[in-house]
């Protein structure tokens, strides 16, 4: 099986593509400032290009989406890696963005993109070994979907996911407004054919929600899983893994990371750290002693 992994970068103190961050001023908001969270950089992209290729040596290709040529950096130049400007599977119409869920809805046009490919932001860290099976099984992605309350009060990140369960779920009968499923925050399996389907069927609700900046009807990668859960298409098995963010303990990221059960390590970033960038130096160490094991 032909797998190729995604994941999307960006790099904010590149002057270029700051040159371009007003040009959709009219959807810019207080929290989509430059330096917010969602597109600082902690330094480690590198490092997990090389946990990839350590502990995933089956991926084909490992493709970085790039705003632009100036984000591009010279270690991507790396034998198995491919880098992808927005403009490559981004349609016009959708650019510029500095959206990942709207940059999520057009996975499936990345150039040459395998029928089954994985896709992670660029805080999932694949620590320790993986196999194609944890992954797919028989083709079919492995999920572990876990039925939760859905909060009284949403915040952005639920309300977007709300709304693009429901767009999956009616094609299934179904209708979600007190429970929702969740399938974790890790490294995902999508598979090209389902992305091609919930475009089909509906199109002008997929188009209808992109935006450049982050909004409440976003859709998001997770109505890939959706599908698969609800057509009963996937395998219920997934890696050991976690997600611990930087309001932790420097101390309890690092034993996470350095946990020889774990498989995947989600290392989210979080507005209220008072100091992203000592917990940035303290993560890439762990990184390069994981990587020189």
């Amino acid at each position: 099986m032909i797998i190729d992994y995604v994941v999307p970068m960006v790099f904010h103190e590149d002057e270029e593509w700051r040159k371009n961050f007003p040009k959709v001023g009219r959807y810019y908001t207080e929290k989509d400032q430059m330096e917010f969270v969602r597109y600082r950089s902690w330094g480690t992209e590198q490092m997990l290009i090389q946990l990839v290729k350590k502990n995933m040596p089956w991926v084909r290709n490992i493709y970085i989406l790039l705003a632009q040529e100036s984000q591009k950096q010279d270690w991507m130049d790396e034998e198995g890696v491919r880098v992808v400007y927005h403009r490559e599977f981004v349609p016009e119409w959708a650019l510029p963005t500095f959206n990942s869920r709207a940059m999520e809805m057009f996975l499936k046009d990345i150039p040459d993109i395998s029928d089954h490919f994985v896709y992670g932001n660029d805080d999932m860290y694949p620590v320790g070994r993986l196999e194609v099976e944890d992954f797919f099984v028989d083709g079919k992605p492995c999920l572990h979907m876990t039925e939760k309350v859905f909060p009284s009060h949403p915040n952005n990140f639920q309300t977007a996911c709300m709304n693009g369960l429901n767009f999956v779920a009616k094609e299934f009968g179904l209708k979600f407004r007190d429970k929702w499923y969740k399938n974790g925050h890790s490294i995902a399996p999508i598979l090209k054919s389902t992305c091609e389907h919930l475009w089909e069927r509906g199109e002008a609700e997929i188009r209808a929600s992109v935006s450049p900046f982050r909004r409440i009807n976003n859709f998001n990668q997770y109505i890939y899983s959706w599908w698969q859960f609800f057509a009963n298409e996937y395998v219920d098995k997934v890696p050991n893994r976690k997600y611990v963010n930087v309001r932790k303990p420097l101390e309890e990221v690092e034993a996470t990371l350095l946990d020889p059960e774990m498989k995947i390590v989600c290392v989210n970033d979080h507005e209220c750290t008072p100091d992203y960038k000592k917990y940035g130096e303290v993560v890439k160490k762990t990184l390069q002693k994981i990587i020189q094991k």
